[in-house]
């Protein structure tokens, strides 16, 4: 009974199916917070965003060649959403204080050449700080639920591929 339970919730194609409709979710949502809550993205969010567009990509491959390629697919997702949960461990280091984001991201703006060329630059444009989070739900930022449901998203495909056997 159990296995056939575990056969049905880790099938490659609906395990397919359910990443690609969270990863879908997610850049929704952050679109969203975007364009309407008015919390504008910083360079790492924007890193945050590419690994969830790529499973979307792989989920609609996988539709297109079929079934057949659902394992060989998860696994490729399993690996992309792990580096999915590091870009969000970094970003939520960063936000925290423990780790360094990139230069620029995080207020350490290098001041050096043509110092009226940096000036109109800084007066031109407000930079988003990765440091500093915009919102949180229940003290998780948004890079940390990143981080958790990508690597969950990551544990899930490759038990799919296991169970599959």
């Amino acid at each position: 009974m159990m296995r056939l339970a575990a056969a049905h919730l880790f099938n490659p194609l609906q395990a397919v199916i359910i990443m690609t409709l969270i990863s879908t979710g997610l850049l929704v949502a952050a679109y969203w917070f975007q364009y309407f809550g008015g919390l504008q993205p910083c360079t790492m969010c924007y890193w945050q965003r590419i690994p969830h567009a790529v499973v979307i990509g792989i989920g609609v491959v996988t539709f297109w060649l079929g079934d057949s390629y659902g394992r060989g697919f998860l696994l490729l997702a399993g690996l992309v959403m792990l580096i999915s949960a590091g870009l969000g461990f970094w970003h939520a280091g960063v936000e925290w204080g423990f780790l360094t984001g990139p230069q620029g991201c995080s207020g350490n703006i290098s001041f050096s050449g043509d110092t009226s060329a940096i000036l109109d630059t800084l007066l031109a444009t407000k930079p988003v700080r990765c440091d500093e989070v915009p919102w949180s739900f229940i003290g998780v930022s948004m890079a940390g639920w990143n981080m958790i449901i990508s690597l969950v998203m990551s544990v899930y495909a490759w038990l799919s591929v296991a169970f599959s056997r």
